[in-house]
């Protein structure tokens, strides 16, 4: 098929490009996606983050129809987390993460359906905050707010949820990301 196709003329084993697939859905321009994400991997700590917009495209400046650079981030941690959380059947899809515990603008938020979540807010410009039973965590506004956001949900699990995402360890027994932490 197309996608076997474009994985075996770029040199991916189709296999693996099934794996890398759901990581590329952030955003319909592909090329655009692998190109900044291999920018942002590039050097240490993210140098050339941008929270609010991106990278150039093809010698244009960045602009709304391309992800934020937030929005690629979370939806790579998102996505992660996809992939070790046991499918749900009640999320046929498999995006247990997504599904479960990720909310984004412009979905309703239903605190009765999940004890927590991790909430999007807004797109342009991105904010994220927490969701914790009917209250809202937030978070402060701009560069940083979606790292703390991630470290506050992180933090809530560990001391809430005793480092569990559903049934997945989060600690040095599962997927040890609380050393982040810690």
């Amino acid at each position: 098929n197309g996608r076997d196709y474009f994985f075996l003329s770029s040199g991916i084993n189709a296999e693996y490009g099934a794996l890398l697939l759901p990581y590329l859905e952030v955003s319909v321009n592909q090329e655009y996606l692998v190109k900044r994400i291999q920018e942002l991997a590039s050097g240490s700590c993210l140098g050339c983050f941008r929270w609010e917009s991106g990278g150039k495209h093809k010698n244009s400046p960045w602009n709304k129809e391309l992800p934020t650079d937030s929005q690629i981030v979370v939806q790579s941690i998102a996505t992660y987390l996809d992939s070790h959380l046991p499918r749900n059947p009640m999320f046929p899809e498999g995006r247990t993460f997504t599904t479960q515990y990720f909310v984004q603008t412009p979905s309703k938020v239903d605190n009765k359906k999940r004890e927590y979540a991790f909430y999007q807010s807004s797109i342009h410009p991105p904010h994220f905050k927490l969701l914790v039973g009917d209250e809202v965590w937030e978070v402060s506004k701009g560069r940083n707010n979606l790292f703390h956001s991630l470290l506050l949900f992180l933090y809530y699990l560990r001391e809430h949820q005793h480092g569990m995402l559903g049934p997945v360890n989060l600690g040095p027994t599962g997927l040890n990301m609380l050393w982040i932490i810690s």
